[in-house]
């Protein structure tokens, strides 16, 4: 057996070390090249949906994110970052040089008066901050922390909240998976926000008894950031301006006329998108007399015809739910003094949605008063969508019907409300069918539709509708004394606020959407979460198994390889 010269050994593993460093620089240079990314997790976690690598290639400028949620945080926020910092790298990749990023600790200025500064500054943008309670050795301390970041495009900036609100779920893992799920749509709409130039245009209706300008003044603050704002009255001669894309018709109390109903319909007949909030039944609280009741009776807005020919029909009557807010009822004096105390109200309706569709998913319960409810009729071509629906322990009263304030301090018994999952907020898509379109006009009326233009198309465009049966559910509240706004889904009883601004934003949202990022919302991501019982009781094992096999493994692959080599060299 001839024996090769060390030299030639040499050489040869030189050659192979050469090889392998080759074949590693090509497989570099090859990956940067050629970048990609297999999403192996069942729901698509890490993919970008169509619409947001569309809107990414679209950037004509740079787009700057500045994130503020950087620090020591517990592990759910560590998580949530992280995701943060994921979805923005892969956007970058997309966005061709047009997306950059950073993290900022806010907590990290040169002194508490300059932190407290950056705080309100963060405040006023719109970034909303989040408590923290940790504890440690020298006891519970408070810790403030921005789950947002601010989007810069041109001379243009947008507030970004990552953290959703309650509604996403139980606890508190939940509302943070819920807030990685959002990610995508959260990033992407807040880009589509900052690069849209020419804002859509939404009108207000007037006329026909509507809230007024102080009653929508929050909501209308919100929209007004990224939609054009104007308030049009039906009663003019003259049709719906071209240029408006969005009617709100917010709690009509007045009949409404052939001619306002024409023009309605000549307006979807081209696309135009409608959301309507109805009361179907004249029921306040103001009218409220000395002895603590009033009638409820139905309210004739003479919109039946129409609203049924697109798949509809707004009942005269009033949900009772179990899940409902409190208002406060005098029980007693002391001193001279009423005393009050808070009692649920079945007629404020407490509604959470139960579905996944995008307007709705993962959002606060939305409050309602004196809700109506819908029913869905056959048109042809309309897709239709139940939003959200009273609880399981819900009925109906039909109008007329006596309220009286004494059913709050009452015992109910819950085999009473057995009519549960009463719909009260649907949504309408399609080439809508036109009430007028068939129906003869006078003289009169037909010179007006030919003079201005107004003649319906054979074939309406598409369009969608949300149809919420109940006026409140956009109306802020005031305080009297003082003309303060309250935010609108703000309860000045309890202090708590609900679910309705974002209620309307997405709803608004959608309604305008072209471009199907709206339906990012509806990603799922499953929460894999751990049987904490089983994890107690095996946590010895699992240590035991996660320390001491690796090593053994170890020691039996050294043994083996000792005796294999011994075996090879004993034989020369």
């Amino acid at each position: 057996m001839v024996k090769q010269p060390v030299s030639s050994k040499k050489r040869q593993s030189f050659v192979r070390l050469a090889l392998l460093l080759g074949i590693l620089v090509l497989l570099n240079i090859i990956g940067n090249l050629a970048y990609t990314r297999f999403d192996l997790t069942r729901e698509g976690r890490y993919t970008l949906s169509e619409s947001t690598k569309e809107l990414l290639a679209s950037l004509e400028d740079p787009v700057y994110v500045k994130v503020y949620l950087e620090g020591d945080f517990p592990p759910g926020f560590q998580k949530l970052q992280g995701a943060i910092r994921d979805q923005l790298g892969e956007m970058r990749r997309y966005a061709g040089g047009n997306l950059e990023f950073e993290f900022i600790n806010p907590a990290d200025q040169a002194d508490e008066r300059t932190t407290n500064e950056l705080y309100q500054q963060l405040y006023k943008a719109g970034l909303q901050p989040t408590d923290l309670h940790a504890r440690s050795d020298d006891g519970v301390q408070r810790k403030i922390i921005w789950p947002g970041a601010m989007v810069y495009y041109r001379n243009k900036e947008v507030a970004m909240n990552f953290l959703l609100g309650a509604g996403a779920g139980s606890g508190p893992l939940e509302i943070i998976n819920a807030s990685e799920e959002a990610l995508e749509y959260t990033i992407a709409n807040s880009i589509k926000k900052a690069i849209t130039l020419q804002k859509p245009r939404i009108a207000f209706t007037e006329g026909n008894g509507e809230l007024d300008k102080v009653s929508t003044s929050d909501i209308a603050r919100s929209l007004n950031e990224f939609y054009s704002l104007v308030r049009y009255d039906l009663g003019t001669i003259e049709p719906v301006p071209a240029d408006i894309n969005l009617l709100i018709i917010a709690k009509p109390t007045e009949k409404f006329s052939d001619w306002d109903k024409y023009k309605i319909d000549h307006f979807v007949n081209r696309g135009g998108r409608i959301l309507w909030l109805l009361d179907a039944v004249e029921a306040e609280m103001d009218s409220m007399g000395p002895d603590n009741f009033f009638m409820a009776m139905g309210r004739e807005l003479e919109l039946d015809d129409l609203l049924f020919k697109y798949g509809l029909r707004v009942n005269p009557f009033l949900v009772q739910d179990t899940r409902s807010t409190q208002i406060p009822i005098v029980y007693g004096s002391s001193g001279g003094q009423p005393q009050q105390r808070l009692y649920p109200w079945f007629y404020f309706p407490l509604v959470s949605a139960d579905t996944d569709h995008p307007v709705v998913r993962k959002i606060d319960p939305v409050q309602f008063r004196f809700a109506n409810t819908i029913d869905l009729v056959s048109a042809p071509g309309i897709k239709s969508d139940v939003l959200l629906r009273s609880s399981a322990l819900s009925r109906v009263v039909y109008a007329p019907f006596r309220i009286n304030l004494t059913l709050a301090t009452e015992q109910s018994k819950e085999e009473m409300f057995n009519k549960g999952g009463q719909p009260v907020a649907v949504s309408l898509e399609g080439a809508f069918p036109n009430l007028y379109k068939s129906r003869y006009f006078n003289e009169f009326a037909q010179r007006a539709v030919d003079s201005l233009g107004m003649k319906l198309a054979d074939l309406p465009k598409k369009s969608r509708m949300i149809v919420v049966a109940d006026g409140d559910v956009i109306r802020n509240s005031i305080r009297q004394s003082t003309g303060e706004v309250y935010p609108l889904g703000f309860d000045r009883y309890t202090n708590q606020l609900y679910g309705n601004k974002t209620f309307i934003m997405n709803a608004v949202d959608y309604l305008l959407d072209e471009t199907g990022l709206i339906n990012v919302r509806s990603k799922q991501i499953t929460l894999r979460m751990l049987d904490q019982k089983k994890v107690k009781a095996e946590k010895i094992r699992w240590q035991l198994l996660n320390t001491a096999v690796p090593v053994l493994l170890l020691l039996a692959f050294g043994a083996a390889r000792a005796y294999w080599r011994r075996r090879k060299y004993a034989k020369h």
